[in-house]
């Protein structure tokens, strides 16, 4: 039997409220054109800065998430993979909750990194902002606001503050150290 078990270190709020406020202050990017989408000065740099090609129009949710990270002089994942949202819960070190496999919505803290799976695996990537509570204190979190690029649909599409209920988030992963 294989063990991960690995040293974690405590998460530093300074580095939390980092992430968060890089995303927060980039609240008004918006894609420039429905066709082919993806675009726009503000989302091409936000692209480039995460590592990736602007001018291929990628998803950019993996890219923004990767910029917020190179800004704080925080890992990304390996390989150029960092704009597939799914690249950023393959560490089974980092990831500690994958539904139906692992852990629970319930451990998402401010600062990590949230998953959704549209259907054949984990497409979306958010930060997770703020926790929205069960009105029942012993159940989990009812939801979660986050932080996130290529989010809505054009003319409004760019980086949100989105409300998601925690039935919606399939993974969860800590890139705070």
């Amino acid at each position: 039997m294989t063990s991960y078990a690995q040293s974690v270190p405590p998460r530093n709020p300074a580095t939390t409220a980092a992430t968060l406020a890089w995303l927060a202050e980039r609240l008004w990017v918006k894609e420039a054109t429905a066709r082919p989408g993806n675009d726009g000065p503000a989302v091409a740099a936000i692209i480039q800065a995460g590592g990736g090609a602007p001018a291929q129009h990628p998803e950019w949710c993996g890219f923004t998430q990767a910029a917020d990270q190179l800004a704080q002089k925080l890992p990304i994942p390996k390989n150029g993979m960092q704009g597939a949202a799914r690249a950023w819960f393959w560490d089974p070190v980092r990831t500690y909750f994958l539904a139906g496999v692992r852990g629970t919505v319930a451990l998402v803290m401010p600062g990590d990194l949230v998953g959704f799976d549209y259907g054949r695996g984990i497409h979306h990537i958010a930060r997770a902002k703020q926790t929205v509570p069960n009105e029942i204190k012993s159940r989990p979190p009812r939801g979660f606001y986050t932080l996130a690029g290529n989010e809505g649909r054009y003319p409004t599409a760019g980086l949100h503050l989105t409300y998601y209920p925690a039935v919606n988030i399939d993974a969860g992963a800590r890139w705070d150290y």
